[in-house]
């Protein structure tokens, strides 16, 4: 068995989103006989680095004991002047993020003795924070050490929020580029990202891609999926997670400049990303037109949202007349966002919009949700995320900017009039542990 060192920024009991995907990594490695060396924070810097975090000591529970977690402090990032003005200077001036910086010391502090003790043959890392990748070049360098990089998002193509000016953007795209170019492996979790990616870099060869999207847990022979929705008194659709959607930032993206404030004139977007797509905005307005069509429909239907409950979404609520039907759960931990999918008829799902292009991200829950052999509801536009709902053969595909379909498609399926045929073989392959064979196969062929 081989030893790598396996730099994970974000991992449990930290119970961010970023968190799941290492943790699963390392939890079936040494299956293929790769044996993780895991750098990480100690929960006693997390107040230290971040303004809001959960933890969830559970998740940690599922690890092999051999493996080692080896937890390293960070200096505090909270930092703030007692001027505003030189707050908005570090801030706005910043392309990397100042984890690496603050975690630098401690860390190579610490790695002369973890290389001499664990004489590892590769180095992995998984990004955001995406300036956790300079350390992690800078300890391939040092020690000679292949560099796998995972990149959980495409950095520079990330456009939740705009760019300060176009020359933010084009230092990040220098960032990205360098990063990717120093990297062995480069691995995305979507197809389009690593579209996105080969398009952008075209002289970054091609071998150095891989494809390596979440997974699921779960041990499933029989995908067969029953469901009867006319024998249920209340017919229960499902969300976890969170939206990303903001809505003061859509408003600065979809802005015209000239209409914008004058310290945001300059801002920059490479690609338009509609997040309200993201949001249930567009099932909401069809729910809305379902029940007019359907009013029997509108005793039997309640839809239960587990996550954070933000203004716009209980605004969006009252705008469709949904109150009777909508329940919010709160914020959950894992184990009790799996018992809540079990207890749901069906599940939602959406994705933002790229204007003029293809969506690149596909939700975490997408996996979670195929393991629950439910229907899933899925307002979704043109990508990654809607191309592997209809891949899985689990997925009523509705179109957000067409209501009048999407209320068709909901009819027959709350009608039982829909045969969904899940593909066995497809399904089979996003299993976690088959998945982490395909990285260490591309660590044995870096070494």
């Amino acid at each position: 068995m081989i030893n790598i060192l396996f730099i994970a920024y974000e991992f449990p009991p930290n119970n961010s989103g970023g968190t799941q995907r290492p943790l699963k990594f390392a939890k079936y490695l040494r299956d293929w006989g790769v044996n993780p060396v895991v750098l990480t924070l100690p929960e006693e810097s997390y107040p230290l680095v971040y303004k809001k975090y959960h933890v969830d000591r559970k998740t940690l529970d599922e690890l092999p004991n051999e493996i080692e977690i080896i937890r390293i402090p960070s200096k505090s990032l909270l930092h703030r002047y007692k001027s505003q003005f030189k707050n908005f200077l570090s801030i706005y001036f910043r392309i990397l993020g100042p984890e690496a910086k603050a975690w630098k010391g401690n860390l190579f502090e610490r790695l002369p003795e973890i290389i001499e003790k664990h004489k590892p043959a590769a180095l992995f890392v998984t990004a955001p924070p995406f300036s956790i990748i300079s350390l992690a070049i800078s300890v391939s360098e040092k020690y000679n050490l292949p560099l796998i990089l995972d990149m959980r998002d495409a950095w520079s193509q990330w456009c939740i929020h705009p760019y300060g000016s176009y020359l933010h953007y084009l230092l990040t795209q220098k960032y990205e580029q360098f990063f990717l170019t120093k990297a062995s492996a480069i691995i995305t979790t979507s197809d389009q990202t690593l579209k996105d990616f080969q398009k952008l870099y075209p002289q970054i060869s091609p071998n150095k891609y891989h494809l390596i999207t979440n997974g699921y847990d779960e041990n499933i022979s029989d995908w067969a999926i029953n469901y009867n929705f006319k024998i249920k008194e209340k017919i229960v659709i499902g969300y976890a997670g969170s939206f990303y959607y903001i809505p003061e930032v859509r408003r600065q993206i979809f802005t015209p400049w000239w209409k914008k404030r004058f310290n945001r004139m300059i801002q920059y977007i490479p690609r338009k990303e509609d997040w309200l797509y993201r949001s249930p905005y567009f099932f909401f307005k069809a729910l809305k037109s379902l029940f007019v069509n359907e009013p029997e429909l509108k005793r039997k239907i309640i839809v239960r949202f587990a996550g954070d409950t933000p203004d716009w979404i209980t605004e969006m609520v009252e705008e469709n007349g949904l109150q009777d039907n909508i329940e919010f759960l709160g914020k959950i931990d894992l184990e009790q966002s799996m018992r809540f999918q079990k207890s749901c008829d069906a599940l939602l799902i959406t994705s933002s919009k790229v204007v003029g292009g293809e969506d690149y991200s596909i939700a975490g829950k997408t996996f979670e949700y195929f393991s629950m052999k439910k229907p899933i509801i899925s307002f979704v536009t043109a990508g990654a995320q809607k191309r592997i709902l209809e891949k899985s053969g689990y997925a009523l595909i509705c179109d957000p900017d067409n209501i009048a379909e999407a209320v068709e498609h909901l009819t027959h399926l709350l009608k039982n009039e829909i045969q969904f045929s899940p593909n066995i073989t497809f399904l089979n392959s996003l299993h976690r542990k088959r998945l982490t064979g395909k990285l260490a196969d591309i660590i044995y062929k870096r070494i």
